[in-house]
């Protein structure tokens, strides 16, 4: 399998630490991007509304690319 993520995807495990990268993979494998993408808004949400810590900007720009290739 292959993944690509763009640094406001990866923020579910770099900054939110909501997982690891197996944890990362395994839910682009069950869920695809749109599975990741909504994690992630979840957790920008959920830490705004939590009074987090103060950030630049609440959301980034999120992208995600899975593949797993055919035999």
């Amino acid at each position: 399998a292959l993944a690509a993520l763009t640094d406001g995807a990866s923020r579910w495990v770099d900054l939110f630490g909501a997982g690891d990268w197996a944890d990362c993979l395994g839910v682009l494998r069950t869920e695809g991007a749109p599975g990741l993408l909504r994690r992630v808004r979840e957790r920008e949400l959920a830490d705004a509304e939590a009074g987090g810590v103060r950030r630049w900007k609440l959301h980034d720009d999120a992208t995600a690319v899975y593949v797993e290739p055919g035999p």
